[in-house]
């Protein structure tokens, strides 16, 4: 299995915690996904140390380059990441709309050097115009994008929340999902879309309504990338400093198993991956 969405240095999360969450549930690779924190410092996960540890481990880290878009000299970064080994763009987690022209830049050059582009989609934070990013996956036909986090899994639904500013807002909406929210709608007409199922923001999406997610999983089997998004450090839910809380890997996993076919099952936790990297 690949995992298609891990960090190194989440909250004190060193590769060994990692490749032991890895080994705890049978994942052969994880994507690993730096963040350029510069406008967010307490999320600094530099590109550096994802190339680096793929370097020591090669058979397990697939690493992923970041930048802030803002920052000089930050396409020609892209590109000596490129020559460097690394294999794609994100988390583009950053205090932009998804359609800034700084951002577009970026997603041309990817479309170029044929990485794909993994945005986290947060209302009031990150990427936070939500609605416009399909004018952006109009006018970039060549680059593959991965929607993950809050946003993107809430407009599975079409009665989404979407002012964080409103009295009883939330970003993980609960029950069942109403038909034709975004989400759906849009992997469903942009072959250069994918969705990452990392996190609670993933998990709830499935778990919410197991009817619709059946069918959302069998019309999307090859466009849904399994992914965790954990910061535990065991696979068991050992989050540091003595805080157990939970494995998102222990509970997607079964949920994929009980709302999935095998098949399906197979090309959600690996053969896209495998595909859309390029991996032998």
């Amino acid at each position: 299995m690949i995992d298609f969405h891990q960090h190194i240095g989440h909250v004190g999360r060193t590769v060994e915690h990692l490749l032991a969450h890895q080994d705890a549930h049978g994942v052969r690779r994880s994507v690993v996904l730096p963040i350029d924190g510069t406008a967010t410092p307490p999320e600094r996960w530099p590109s550096a140390e994802a190339l680096d540890e793929a370097t020591l481990y090669p058979d397990r880290i697939i690493p992923f380059f970041h930048i802030d878009p803002r920052r000089p000299g930050a396409l020609e970064r892209v590109r000596r990441a490129h020559r460097m080994g690394a294999r794609g763009f994100g988390e583009h987690k950053v205090p932009l709309a998804v359609d800034a022209p700084e951002s577009l830049a970026i997603y041309r050059l990817c479309g170029d050097l044929g990485w794909p582009v993994l945005l986290h989609f947060e209302y009031g934070m990150y990427n936070p115009n939500f609605e416009a990013f399909e004018g952006v996956l109009r006018a970039n036909p060549e680059t593959v994008f991965v929607g993950h986090a809050q946003a993107w899994w809430a407009n599975l639904s079409a009665d989404a929340p979407r002012d964080p500013g409103a009295a009883g807002y939330t970003a993980y909406p609960a029950g069942p999902v109403a038909p034709g929210g975004m989400t759906d709608r849009w992997l469903e007409a942009f072959p250069n879309l994918y969705a990452d199922l990392s996190a609670g923001s993933g998990f709830g999406a499935l778990s919410r309504d197991p009817e619709f997610t059946r069918g959302f999983l069998r019309r999307h089997a090859s466009k849904l990338l399994w992914a965790t998004d954990c910061p535990c450090r065991d696979g068991a839910g050992d989050w540091g400093e003595g805080r157990r809380r939970e494995c998102y890997a222990a509970k997607s996993l079964p949920l994929l198993g009980e709302l999935a076919t095998a098949e399906d099952f197979e090309r959600i936790t690996s053969g896209n991956a495998r595909r859309l990297l390029r991996l032998d």
